[in-house]
């Protein structure tokens, strides 16, 4: 058989075994698979204040944000500066921003690198203040971890302290 002939009958024959569900002929390449849709992305990036986060995480990117987010948050991430995020609970939240206004009612760990943040949390796992100047009120914190300078926490109960900067205060 001439060679153009058969590298024609070649991908028909692929389109019909395919078809058929039959299995291609030996030697014949094999077909790649389709392409599949990546992921929905597991976080809200920028979400208009109200949103719901469903399990999902959040993403604050943008400077100069006012939200409410509602339900059982994935992970918080604030790299926006300039704002506040209310949140009822989640997994985590790191505050990368600076000029931050953080409520929340219950989060597992927190960890703020930012600088001059003021956080009011209900209930957290451990926190960890790598930047300056920052301000962390609760009712209950699991551990405290400073790595900055200046910073303030003043919780209800007597967290363990592991203290690596200077002029902190654990109240």
């Amino acid at each position: 058989m001439p060679m153009s002939i058969r590298n024609w009958l070649i991908p028909s024959t692929l389109a019909l075994a395919a078809c058929s569900g039959a299995a291609p002929p030996p030697g014949a390449p094999q077909a790649l698979p389709e392409p599949r849709e990546a992921a929905a992305p597991a976080a809200l990036t920028d979400p208009a204040s109200g949103a719901s986060c469903a399990g999902q995480g959040v993403r604050v990117t943008r400077d100069g944000f006012n939200l409410v987010v509602d339900g059982d948050c994935g992970d918080v991430v604030v790299t926006g500066s300039n704002g506040a995020i209310n949140v009822d609970r989640a997994a985590s939240i790191r505050v990368e921003g600076s000029n931050v206004t953080v409520l929340n009612e219950h989060v597992g760990k927190v960890v703020v690198s930012g600088h001059d943040n003021v956080l009011n949390l209900t209930i957290a796992g451990p926190l960890a203040i790598e930047g300056d100047r920052n301000m962390v009120l609760a009712r209950e914190i699991e551990t405290v971890a400073f790595a900055g300078r200046d910073n303030t926490v003043n919780p209800d109960n007597a967290p363990a302290l592991d203290d690596k900067g200077t002029g902190n205060r654990l109240l």
